[in-house]
């Protein structure tokens, strides 16, 4: 990688965060994983990683298949316990699913009995949100939905609506929830080309306009440079480490037909994919 990208290696506590905005709100501090294998015994999957992810930005997470980008989300969710080390939101440690933590998956998780906006709805009403009253319930919903362009779908049920579709509503009940923090683990993954273009840039935008904090997973690198202030490389397990932190140049507001044409995307993105192929061999 270039000095232009303002590239560090995770080994290097001596050298800054290359992102400087506020302070950190996820806290990732010598965090191993592994799983028994019935027969095999003890297989690792990440070895001691270490970050943090600060106030409004938006980290992605790539690396080759099996290195362990899905576990390490889900260690950041509470959703497994980590093996050593510790994770840490604004300071309080994550040993369990909390509802300050937004998380939208590969695969919808929709209740398919449920409107679009009912599925909405009834996160709200299980997290019991500030919006004490119904009608404020209603008025968050129906405002997430317009944000995600499925103001006219909010009526149909999950069987009625496009895999597209169904993650708009999945990102809209996330955002809805407002969390400190929003996981997203590769949700676009599953899409063909066209819609999960249209969804990235939905994604930028909600992103610039909310200044969320958001950790995504996915193993595609322009995904990661359309919607990403710093990319983590994973390299290839077992035992996967952090071994690039990368920043994302580019300011915010984004004009990508500008940003994806421009040398510097270009170089930054062919070195990205350079490490990724360094890493799996």
């Amino acid at each position: 990688m270039t000095a232009n990208h303002a590239t560090k290696t995770a080994s290097d506590p001596t050298l800054p965060d290359t992102h400087t905005t506020n302070g950190p709100v996820m806290s990732v501090h010598g965090v191993t994983k592994g799983f028994v294998h019935r027969k095999k015994g003890y297989q690792p999957v990440l070895g001691e990683t270490s970050f943090t992810v600060h106030e409004g930005e938006f980290v992605t997470i790539i690396g080759p298949s099996g290195s362990g980008k899905s576990t390490l989300l889900k260690l950041l969710a509470g959703l497994e316990a980590p093996d050593e080390g510790t994770i840490s939101l604004t300071g309080e440690q994550i040993t369990k699913p909390s509802r300050r933590l937004g998380v939208v998956f590969q695969q919808h998780v929709l209740l398919p009995w449920l409107t679009a906006k009912q599925n909405v709805l009834f996160a709200l009403e299980a997290k019991g949100t500030a919006q004490s009253t119904a009608e404020q319930r209603e008025e968050l919903a129906d405002r997430w939905l317009e944000l995600v362009h499925l103001s006219e779908a909010k009526d149909l049920k999950p069987a009625e609506l496009s895999g597209g579709m169904q993650q708009r509503v999945g990102i809209a009940r996330a955002f809805a929830l407002e969390p400190e923090a929003l996981l997203l683990d590769e949700p676009l993954g599953a899409l063909d080309a066209l819609t999960r273009h249209s969804l990235q840039l939905q994604v930028l935008h909600l992103s610039e306009q909310e200044k969320r904090t958001f950790v995504l997973v996915t193993h595609d690198v322009d995904e990661a440079l359309r919607l990403s202030d710093r990319i983590l490389v994973l390299s290839k397990g077992p035992k996967a480490t952090i071994i690039e932190d990368v920043n994302v140049p580019f300011e915010r507001p984004r004009d990508w037909e500008a940003v994806e044409s421009s040398p510097e995307y270009l170089q930054l993105r062919r070195d990205l994919l350079t490490s990724l192929t360094t890493s799996e061999a």
